[in-house]
Order: structure tokens, then C-alpha cells, then sequence
């Protein structure tokens, strides 16, 4: 009686198994282009020292542009500098509503990824259209690197502490 149902189960997990292969491989991610000003992008960023190794990022989308709606945003760093490799740095920053129609939000990563990591913003839209349809079909992204709200320590101060990122000072780029 038993064995009557193991063909069954096979079958089942085989399915099952499939499925959860195919799923990993259906997140596909596009870059955009280099230019901000062609998206229509406004934003900007501001990096602190946090307790021990480690920097707050806040990060502040003033309009969202060709991308609106804004899916989802991420600091990430790679192992390669080229942002190829493993992820070292995945975080999410959670964005909410300001009282002003901005959308802000901040989170806390390790100095020693402030070099490679960017700030990468994730929308399934471009210009109101879905990109989840069609051979091109996925998320769309673009990134900011964090050097640009990086404000360098001076070179004494840099060779005593091995930090080439000031631990009392905030620097701010408004784009």
C-alpha cells in the first residue's frame, strides 16, 4: 500500500523542484543608462559615521523622473569594482514619504564597503510603461555611487586612523 503512492510524491517533488529552479532565474536586471538628467532624477545623499566600522546612509529621492514609480532601493557592493561578482553588501533602505512628496530613507553598513558600494534604485516602469513584458522583460536599475556623499578625511588624519572616510564630519551633494 505504501509503495503506491512514492510515484506520485517522485512526480510531485520533481515538479516542485523545477518550479523553484525556474523562479530563481526570472529575476533579470537591466541597467540604465550613465546620465541621471536623462531619467529625470533628483536626489540626494548624505553619509555619517555610526558607532564602531560602520556609516549611516541617507539617501533622499526628490523626483522619481521617467522612473516613477520607484520600486525599491538598495545600497550594494560587489566583490569586483567593476559591480560584477558576489553581493558583499545588500541592504535595503526603506524610502517613505516626506510631508513635501520626497522620498527618504536611511541604513547602516560597514565603512570598509564605502569605496564599491552604490546606492542602486530598482523600478519595474519606465515612462508609465511596465518592463515585465516582452524579451526585454525585468526590473530596471540605476545606480549612484557612494563616493559621491564620501567626504574625504585629510591625509594626517587619514594615515593615523587608516579610515579614508572622517569620522566626525557629514558631506551632502544635491543632485
Amino acid at each position: 500500500m505504501v509503495y503506491r503512492f512514492v510515484p506520485r510524491t517522485t512526480g510531485f517533488l520533481v515538479v516542485i523542484a523545477v518550479a523553484l529552479m525556474a523562479s530563481s532565474s526570472w529575476a533579470h536586471w537591466y541597467a540604465l543608462g550613465p546620465t541621471k538628467d536623462a531619467w529625470g532624477l533628483k536626489y540626494d545623499g548624505e553619509v555619517d559615521s555610526a558607532n564602531g566600522n560602520k556609516l549611516i546612509v541617507r539617501f533622499t529621492i526628490a523626483d522619481q523622473g521617467r522612473l516613477k514609480p520607484i520600486d525599491s532601493v538598495f545600497v550594494m557592493a560587489f566583490s569586483n569594482p567593476d559591480r560584477t561578482g558576489t553581493n558583499l553588501v545588500k541592504s535595503p533602505i526603506k524610502m517613505k514619504p516626506t510631508e513635501d512628496g520626497k522620498l527618504t530613507g536611511q541604513v547602516e553598513i560597514g565603512k570598509e564597503f564605502a569605496d564599491r558600494a552604490v546606492i542602486r534604485i530598482f523600478t519595474l516602469t519606465v515612462d508609465g510603461r511596465s518592463q515585465m513584458a516582452g524579451p526585454t522583460a525585468g526590473a530596471r536599475y540605476y545606480d549612484v555611487p557612494l563616493k559621491k556623499f564620501l567626504k574625504k578625511a585629510p591625509l594626517a588624519a587619514s594615515s593615523q586612523s587608516g579610515s579614508s572616510v572622517s569620522p566626525q564630519s557629514a558631506s551632502s551633494v544635491a543632485k
